[in-house]
C-alpha cells in the first residue's frame, strides 16, 4: 500500500508538472505523437490493401486452389520437338493428380477453352467459349443466378447445353428469356440450362468492375469442346484446378504432382503449376517491406522527438535543480527522484501516445477513403505503435532521471 501510494503521488506530481507547463509538454509529446501515427498509419493503410487483396481472391474462388496450366510457349504455338511430340495436359492428368491424395482433395476441375461463333435470335459473334468439367463452378466463385447447373450425365456425355454469364445473356438475349432458348455454339445447337449471378468487384470505389470479363463466359460441358467441336479424342484441357482445404499439405501434393506429370509428359515440363496461397503469400511478402519502411519512419520520428525530449528535459532540469535539493533536504532518496523524472516522461509518453493513436485512425482513414478502399486496422498495429514509443519514451528519459538522481542536495539548495 505504501508503495501503490508513493506512485499515486508521483503520478500526480507529474501530472501537475505537465499542466503548468503545458508549451513545454506539448513539444515533448510531438515526437511521440508523430512517431505513432506514422507507424499506425502506415500498418493499417498496409492491412487495408492486403485485406482487399485477400477479399478479392476468395471471390475468384478462394486461396486453396492449385492450377496446372501449359506453359506459355504450348498455349502460344512454340513448343520444342520434343514437347509437340507430347500429349499435353489431359482429362486423364487430372484423374491420376486426384488419385494422388484423394482423401485430402475436395475438388478437381477442367477448362477447355474454344474460340468460336454464337448465334442467336439477337446477336452473332466471335466469342471465347468455355468448356468445363468436374467442380469448376464452385471453385472459380460463380453462382447459378437462374436455372441450373450442368448434371453429372451432361458433363460425361458433353451434352449440348449451356449457361450464360450475365453480360453474354444480355448480349445473347436482351429479352431477358435465355431459359430454355436455343443458340449455335460454333456449328452445334445448345439449350440455355442456366444463368450465373452476376460477378461485380471493385478493388477501389469508383473503379471498374474488376470482373466484368467473368460475366461474358459461356460455359458448356467439356466434353462438349473436347468431342465434338475440337474432335479431340485424347481429351486435352487448358486448365486443371486441384482443391485442396489443408494448405499444410499442399507443398507435398505439387511436388508429388509435378513428378507424375513429367513422367507422364515423356518427362517435358511442358505446364505449370501455379499455388494461388503460394502466390499471395509472396505478395504479402512484399508488403512486409513496406511495413518495415513505414516502422523506420516511425522510429525516426520518435528517435527524433526523443533527442528533443532529452534536451527539454536537461533544460528543465536547469529550472528544477533547486526543487530537487529541497526534496532531498526533506528525506527523499536520489531513487525517488529517479522514480519521480521517470514517472514524469512516461505520463507524457502515453498521453503522446494516445494522442499519436487517434491522429493515426484519422490519418489512415483519410488515406484509404481517398484511395477508395475500405480501413482495415489490426490490433497488432496497435501494440507495435505503442510498444515502439514506450520503449524510446523510456530509453530517452533515463539520462536526465539519472542526472536529477545524482544532483548534491547542498549544491543543488544554493543553485541559483
Amino acid at each position: 500500500m505504501r508503495n501503490s501510494g508513493a506512485f499515486r503521488e508521483r503520478l500526480f506530481g507529474a501530472w501537475i508538472e505537465i499542466r503548468e507547463n503545458l508549451g513545454r509538454s506539448v513539444l515533448q509529446a510531438l515526437g511521440v505523437l508523430l512517431g505513432v501515427a506514422s507507424v499506425l498509419g502506415g500498418f493499417s493503410i498496409s492491412d487495408s490493401q492486403r485485406k482487399r487483396s485477400d477479399e478479392m481472391f476468395v471471390k475468384m474462388g478462394g486461396l486453396d486452389k492449385l492450377n496446372v496450366q501449359p506453359k506459355a510457349a504450348i498455349r502460344d504455338g512454340r513448343p520444342t520437338a520434343l514437347q509437340q511430340a507430347n500429349l499435353g495436359l489431359r482429362d486423364a492428368d487430372a484423374i491420376e493428380g486426384e488419385a494422388l491424395k484423394a482423401d485430402a482433395i475436395q475438388g478437381v476441375s477442367r477448362q477447355r477453352n474454344a474460340r468460336t461463333r454464337v448465334v442467336s435470335a439477337y446477336a452473332d459473334q466471335d466469342r471465347q467459349i468455355s468448356g468445363i468439367g468436374g467442380d469448376f463452378i464452385p471453385a472459380n466463385g460463380y453462382g447459378i443466378a437462374q436455372g441450373r447447373g450442368f448434371s453429372n450425365s451432361e458433363m460425361e456425355t458433353g451434352a449440348p447445353v449451356v449457361v450464360l454469364g450475365t453480360e453474354a445473356a444480355a448480349t445473347f438475349f436482351p429479352k431477358g428469356d435465355a431459359l430454355g432458348q436455343t443458340m449455335k455454339v460454333g456449328n452445334v445447337p445448345v439449350t440455355v440450362i442456366g444463368t450465373f449471378e452476376e460477378r461485380v468487384f471493385r478493388f477501389r470505389e469508383g473503379q471498374g468492375n474488376q470482373f466484368w470479363w467473368r460475366n461474358r463466359i459461356i460455359a458448356v460441358p467439356a466434353n462438349l469442346v473436347q468431342r465434338r467441336m475440337n474432335g479431340d479424342a485424347y481429351r486435352r484441357v487448358d486448365r486443371v484446378t486441384f482443391r485442396i482445404p489443408d494448405m499444410g499439405i499442399m507443398s507435398d501434393f505439387a511436388g508429388q504432382l509435378k513428378n507424375l506429370l513429367t513422367a507422364n509428359h515423356r518427362l517435358q515440363e511442358d505446364f505449370r503449376l501455379d499455388d494461388v496461397a503460394a502466390r499471395v503469400r509472396r505478395r504479402r511478402s512484399q508488403g512486409d517491406v513496406y511495413n518495415i519502411i513505414f516502422m523506420l519512419s516511425g522510429v525516426l520520428a520518435l528517435v527524433g522527438g526523443g533527442i528533443v525530449n532529452v534536451n527539454i528535459q536537461m533544460a528543465s532540469l536547469k529550472e528544477r535543480v533547486r526543487e530537487v535539493g529541497v526534496k532531498m533536504a526533506i528525506g527523499a532518496s536520489g531513487g525517488e527522484i529517479f522514480k519521480g523524472f521517470m514517472t514524469e516522461a512516461l505520463l507524457l509518453t502515453a498521453l503522446g501516445s494516445l494522442a499519436g493513436l487517434v491522429l493515426g485512425i484519422g490519418f489512415s482513414w483519410i488515406i484509404t477513403t481517398s484511395i477508395g478502399i475500405p480501413l482495415y486496422m489490426t490490433p497488432a498495429s496497435f501494440v507495435w505503435a505503442y510498444v515502439l514509443a514506450a520503449a524510446f519514451g523510456f530509453l530517452f528519459a533515463l539520462y536526465p532521471a539519472w542526472k536529477a538522481s545524482r544532483l548534491s542536495p547542498m549544491e543543488a539548495l544554493r543553485y541559483e
